[in-house]
């Protein structure tokens, strides 16, 4: 009879163990999809990053060759390195998550982690980025702006009101900087919130459930 009890004990305890198993897997399982639909919709948005400057390289490209004149070429061209150089850096980050994200399968906490690392490392430099590049794409922008306007003619001043002493010229130039800078700053937070923060979020929550269960 002890025999037939100590079996008895050991084999509850192997079905025990079994369901537990069973229990973390399907755990683990809703988890993954889960945390699947921020990760694609993190992808989608580097996605449409890199879709817009595939698109504006080449009207860059078709500006470089309609404005003759070397002093356009030259700022157009140092444009388009520019867009390049952030377009290969999407695309970097792109192929990293991906590649972060297909070993999720082996230990879904672990990949959620190193994925997490790698957003918020992204997130902070987009950010970064954006704003550096803001005085950058306003002066390519009205240089390039005014060689389309103008037919290629050479710029000998930024002056708006030539009839007015420099440092009035200065100052509106300074004003009009500082409130498209506000409205800028404003909608990049808005933009990298809606883009990338609310899924970045869901993640961190995610990581924090599995940590807390210990799988």
């Amino acid at each position: 009879m002890d025999e037939l009890k100590k079996f008895k004990q050991i084999w509850d305890s192997s079905l025990d163990e079994q369901s537990e198993n069973i229990d973390q897997e399907k755990i683990l399982t809703i988890m993954h999809k889960k945390s699947s639909g921020p990760i694609d919709k993190l992808k989608k948005s580097l996605y449409l990053e890199i879709g817009t400057i595939v698109l504006v390289i080449p009207l860059l490209v078709a500006i470089l060759f309609k404005l003759p004149e070397p002093y356009f070429r030259i700022n157009t061209l140092i444009l388009i390195l520019v867009f390049t150089g952030v377009l290969v850096y999407y695309y970097i980050n792109l192929r990293q998550i991906t590649k972060l994200w297909d070993k999720s399968q082996d230990n879904i906490r672990q990949s959620l982690e190193s994925t997490l690392i790698l957003l918020r490392f992204f997130r902070k430099t987009y950010f970064i980025l954006n704003i550096v590049l803001f005085p950058l794409g306003i002066y390519f922008g009205y240089i390039i702006g005014f060689g389309i306007g103008s037919g290629g003619e050479k710029i000998t001043s930024l002056l708006l009101l030539n009839h007015q002493p420099i440092w009035v010229n200065i100052f509106l130039w300074l004003s009009i900087f500082v409130i498209l800078f506000v409205f800028f700053w404003f909608f990049l937070r808005f933009y990298v919130k809606k883009l990338y923060d609310v899924h970045i979020q869901k993640l961190e929550l995610l990581h924090n459930e599995l940590t807390e269960n210990d799988l």
